[in-house]
C-alpha cells in the first residue's frame, strides 16, 4: 500500500514536473503537412517511433489522446501513470507480455467509427535499441489505417546512460525537432516476406530521420 502511494506521487509530481519543463523547449515541427493533416485533424492512424523518444512523446501529443502501448513491467507502471495523467490512454502489454491483447484492444478502437490514434515504440520493450518490431506493421494491415513514421531530437538534452535505449529528455529552454515522413499504407494481404522486407524499410527510414534530427539539433549521443 505504502508503495503504491509512492508511486502515485511520483507519477503526479512527474507530471507537473514535464508539463512546465517540456512547454519551455522551442519546438520545430518538419514535415508540418503531415502533422496537420494526420495528427491535428481526426484522422485514425498508427505512429512509430523509437523507445528513446518516449517520455517527451507522451507529453507532445497528450492533447491527441492517443491509445500507446506500455509494458507491464514496473517502469511500464509508472511510464503509464505519467502519460494518463498527461491525457493519454495507456494499453498495457508488449512482445513479451500482453501484447496480442493490447493490440486488440488498439484494432477495435481504430475500426471504431470515431478516429483514433494508436502508437508504441518499435524497439520495445526491451530492445535491443533501433531494431523494430512488427507488432504496429500488423496493426496497420489489419487495420487499414496509415502507418506514420515519427521521431525527434534534442540539444541540450539528458540522456540517461544506464537506459538500455539512451533515453532522451530535452532539457529547459531546449531546441527540439519532431520529424514526420511519407506514412506507409500496408496491404492487406502482406505475406512473411512482404512484412520482414516492409519492417526493415521502417526500421531504416526510422534510423534515418533519428539521424537527421540529431544533426539538426546538434545532439550527439553517448559512446556506448
Amino acid at each position: 500500500m505504502r508503495l503504491e502511494r509512492y508511486h502515485r506521487l511520483i507519477i503526479t509530481l512527474g507530471a507537473m514536473i514535464f508539463r512546465l519543463w517540456f512547454a519551455t523547449c522551442r519546438i520545430k515541427i518538419v514535415g508540418r503537412d503531415i502533422h496537420r493533416r494526420y495528427i491535428l485533424e481526426p484522422a485514425s492512424i498508427v505512429g512509430a517511433t523509437w523507445h528513446r523518444n518516449a517520455i517527451f512523446l507522451v507529453w507532445f501529443f497528450r492533447r491527441q489522446h492517443p491509445l500507446i502501448m506500455f509494458s507491464r513491467s514496473r517502469d511500464g507502471d509508472l511510464l503509464a501513470g505519467f502519460a494518463a495523467r498527461l491525457g493519454v490512454i495507456p494499453v498495457r502489454g508488449s512482445s513479451s507480455r500482453g501484447g496480442r491483447e493490447a493490440l486488440e484492444q488498439m484494432r477495435l478502437s481504430l475500426l471504431a467509427p470515431e478516429p483514433a490514434k494508436a502508437a508504441t515504440v518499435l524497439d520495445g520493450p526491451q530492445g535491443p535499441p533501433f531494431v523494430a518490431k512488427k507488432g504496429m506493421i500488423v496493426l496497420a494491415m489489419q487495420t487499414g489505417r496509415l502507418l506514420v513514421p515519427i521521431m525527434m531530437s534534442a540539444h541540450p538534452a539528458i540522456t540517461l546512460r544506464k537506459a538500455w535505449d539512451k533515453t532522451l529528455i530535452p532539457l529547459p529552454f531546449s531546441r527540439v525537432t519532431v520529424v514526420y515522413e511519407k506514412p506507409w499504407r500496408v496491404p492487406p494481404d502482406l505475406n512473411e516476406e512482404g512484412m520482414e522486407h516492409l519492417r526493415r524499410e521502417v526500421e531504416e527510414t526510422l534510423n534515418r530521420m533519428m539521424r537527421e534530427a540529431d544533426a539538426d539539433t546538434g545532439y550527439r549521443a553517448p559512446a556506448a
